[in-house]
């Protein structure tokens, strides 16, 4: 039996670039903040809403000693200066670092300067139902204190976006977050 010539193997299918849709290709030729006004999907900028990690709310109240609702501060990216205005990739993962500054004695006790949360950042629009403005709002779903393991956690930072350009938000690198028993 004779092998068809590769023309005849290909001549059947229909090329991925014949069923692009015309909606598609516009989409891609949009800016992402034009393509989000659009209705064009895209990456993911809005968290969405789920449980906290498996084993987490055990990990915070039995482990860690955290109640629902305890405020830490954070410096939200290690890699930028703590009181440095940074621009946070939405999806994007960052690893927040209490700081030595931190003074408040109930964080010092559980959650000390070196801890290091791990995380994602996302923005919130008023177009995605927020009322005081645009804000950055980090998740960190695991921790890890100094001298421990890590932990799973659900802990959010949620502060001002300062500006919102191409999928990025500009905000401050310093701020307070807070336990919470599910992802608001």
């Amino acid at each position: 039996m004779k092998t068809p010539p590769p023309a005849a193997l290909t001549q059947g299918r229909t090329s991925r670039a014949s069923k692009t849709f015309p909606a598609a290709v516009e989409c891609a030729s949009l800016s992402l903040a034009a393509a989000l006004m659009a209705g064009c999907p895209s990456a993911q900028i809005r968290p969405e809403s789920f449980t906290c990690p498996a084993g987490a709310e055990q990990a915070m109240r039995e482990n860690l000693r955290w109640t629902d609702g305890d405020r830490f501060s954070v410096v939200l990216d290690d890699r930028h200066a703590e009181r440095e205005y940074v621009w946070f990739t939405a999806g994007e993962e960052v690893v927040g670092i209490v700081p030595k500054s931190a003074s408040d004695d109930r964080q010092r006790q559980v959650a000390p300067p070196g801890t290091r949360f791990y995380g994602r950042a996302y923005y919130l629009s008023e177009k995605m139902g927020r009322a005081d403005g645009p804000a950055l709002v980090v998740r960190y779903d695991r921790v890890k204190l100094p001298g421990q393991d890590e932990q799973p956690v659900c802990f959010v930072v949620e502060t001002t976006a300062d500006a919102f350009k191409d999928g990025r938000v500009k905000s401050s690198n310093r701020s307070s977050g807070y336990v919470v028993n599910r992802w608001p």
